[in-house]
């Protein structure tokens, strides 16, 4: 579906967002909606104490440093690899790396699976501090829409910078108004607004020729 949709983004968008909301009724039908809780390794127990206020779980310091290590084999496979730089060529200009002897097809569907894959595993992470439901994406599905778009679509560079920026913001927001999470999302929202109007194409901006298109 998403290859016969390729080349229309707003129909894309729907229609991966309709597949999800499916896949999460069969999740329902075939699991139950009784959250499920996910048993972490007992090394993973307890936190560290910066002081007698502020301490963090190890489980978050080992997603921390789990992120660092995808982040840094992803730098590898588009930095050092064939398929890399393909990814890179297919991104910025497709046509080009199509007249190269790229398949652009081939490299959509690798890099899909590759997202996919990495999404997944974020999900097994975020299973581990957080109960599991079929609908455990659904809180991080407007976080990490803005952080691409904030970032700059295309580069991990500027999607880093783009979800510091906002997981910021969130704390800094909460932190002033800890008892309403939800205006602090609106106040995110509203400044991400205001943000992209200014810097429509994002912190960090696609480099190429097709990169306006």
């Amino acid at each position: 579906m998403i290859r016969h949709l390729a080349h229309r983004p707003l129909e894309t968008l729907l229609a991966t967002f309709g597949i999800s909301i499916a896949l999460q009724q069969i999740a329902k039908n075939i699991f139950g909606t009784q959250a499920r809780p996910l048993t972490s390794p007992s090394w993973l127990d307890g936190a560290w104490a910066i002081n007698d206020v502020a301490s963090i779980s190890y489980i978050r310091i080992a997603i921390f440093v789990l992120a660092l290590v995808f982040l840094a084999l992803l730098l590898f496979i588009l930095n050092k690899t064939r398929l890399g730089l393909e990814v890179r060529a297919v991104t910025q200009n497709p046509r080009m790396a199509a007249s190269m002897g790229i398949n652009p097809d081939r490299i959509n569907m690798l890099t899909f699976g590759l997202g996919s894959g990495i999404a997944g595993i974020a999900g097994v992470a975020i299973g581990l501090f957080a109960k599991v439901t079929s609908e455990l994406g659904s809180g991080y599905i407007v976080q990490s829409f803005m952080t691409v778009v904030v970032g700059g679509v295309g580069n991990i560079w500027g999607t880093l910078a783009g979800a510091g920026m906002i997981g910021s913001l969130q704390k800094v927001i909460e932190f002033f108004n800890p008892s309403n999470t939800l205006a602090a999302q609106t106040y995110m929202i509203i400044f991400i607004i205001i943000f992209i109007q200014f810097r429509p194409k994002g912190i960090i901006a696609l480099k190429g020729r097709a990169a306006g298109d």
